[in-house]
C-alpha cells in the first residue's frame, strides 16, 4: 500500500476511535470518519491474536487486501480496520472478502478512479 494512503499517527487513531462511525462483522471492526482530504487507512490487531509474528502477518494480509481495493473505495474518509482474534489463521482471500463486505456495509465501496 502506498505511503499516501497510510494512517499512522496515534492522535489520528484516537480521533477516529472517538468520533468515528462503527461497523463490524465476525472478523473486523471498521471505524470511519469523513474528511476533506484523501483516503487514509489504518490497521490494528488485538494482542489477543497470537504473538507479534502472527499479528504482523495479519496486518500484512489486511494491507494487501486494501491495496487491491483502493480504486473502489470512496475517497475523503479516514478508515481504521481492527482485526478480531477470529482472523488469525484465515486465508488472505477470506480476509479480503470479509473486509470487502464490511466496506459495502459502510457504503464506502463502489467508487472507481
Amino acid at each position: 500500500m502506498q505511503k499516501e494512503y497510510k494512517l499512522k499517527k496515534r492522535a489520528s487513531f484516537n480521533y477516529i476511535y472517538r468520533k468515528g462511525t462503527v461497523f463490524s462483522n465476525d472478523d473486523f471492526v471498521l471505524y470511519t470518519v469523513k474528511t476533506k482530504g484523501a483516503l487514509k487507512v489504518g490497521f490494528s490487531v488485538s494482542k489477543k491474536v497470537g504473538g507479534s509474528v502472527q499479528r504482523n502477518r495479519v496486518k500484512r494480509q489486511m494491507r494487501e487486501s486494501v491495496r487491491l481495493m483502493i480504486p473502489e473505495i470512496t475517497p475523503g474518509y479516514n478508515i481504521i480496520f481492527v482485526a478480531r482474534s477470529t482472523v488469525y489463521g484465515k486465508k488472505s482471500s477470506v480476509i479480503a472478502d470479509s473486509m470487502r463486505s464490511l466496506l459495502k456495509k459502510a457504503g464506502l465501496l463502489g467508487h472507481s478512479l
